[in-house]
């Protein structure tokens, strides 16, 4: 992969505070938080990019890049996250659960979660047009591992063609629901035509990395600025 190394890619779900019930709160990260973690990047001179960016040499990269990301596409990235982005001036990539669009986090309601709201196609095509990058995060947020080839291959590409005729422009970010990943479902993604794809494996990403299982840096409700500041220290001394 063509990049400056090591670059940090964070990873991201939702922003705001986590309702009672929540299962998963630590992927609750407030806005206050976030917008301490926008300050402190900016701070250190770190320069946003999104995933696409760093299979394009011919682009360039600053000095200190940084990918951020969000997983599955809540209404609370348009509400609270985009306008922290802008202020401080940093683009993302959001990887989309395409049947979720407009809709609610189905996949997690199943399982006894809070029901949370999803972008809709307008708030999308906002928010690309102010800079965002949207990836696939497959149809339903499957585990890719669990279903047969020829499903996890229509999860695969089925979601990047719907995207496409949404966004009016090529998909080429995917991330694997639940960091389920494999040379197979690799093989999948590279023959749906994607150029990039984030796993959950915690590191920052390398010249090296396979472009298409990249690494992230979870970032969690818990991790105030002291232990943002850790994480990020220690996947680059880690990469370096």
């Amino acid at each position: 992969m063509p990049t400056i190394p090591p670059v940090p890619i964070l990873l991201y779900h939702k922003i705001g505070d986590p309702p009672p019930r929540a299962r998963v709160p630590g992927q609750y990260v407030s806005a206050k938080l976030f917008r301490k973690h926008l300050a402190y990047l900016a701070g250190q001179g770190y320069a946003g990019v999104s995933l696409t960016h760093l299979t394009k040499p011919e682009r360039g990269l600053p000095p200190k890049p940084i990918v951020i990301t969000f997983d599955d596409g809540y209404h609370c990235l348009y509400r609270e996250a985009l306008p922290l982005l802008r202020e401080h001036g940093f683009t993302a990539t959001v990887f989309v659960v395409v049947e979720g669009i407009a809709g609610v986090n189905f996949w997690e309601t199943t399982v006894g979660d809070v029901e949370e709201p999803m972008l809709t196609a307008e708030q999308i095509r906002e928010m690309q047009a102010a800079g965002i990058e949207f990836g696939s995060h497959t149809l339903t947020h499957p585990h890719l591992s669990a279903l047969s080839v020829e499903e996890a291959a229509r999860e695969i590409a089925d979601s990047k063609r719907r995207l496409e005729e949404l966004l009016g422009r090529d998909c080429s970010a995917f991330a694997y629901p639940y960091g389920d990943w494999s040379p197979a479902l690799r093989a999948l993604v590279a023959e749906a035509g994607y150029r990039v794809a984030c796993t959950t494996r915690r590191a920052a990403a390398r010249a090296g990395d396979d472009r298409l299982a990249l690494p992230r840096i979870n970032i969690r409700r818990y991790n105030v600025l002291p232990r943002f500041r850790y994480k990020l220290w220690r996947a680059m001394r880690s990469a370096s």
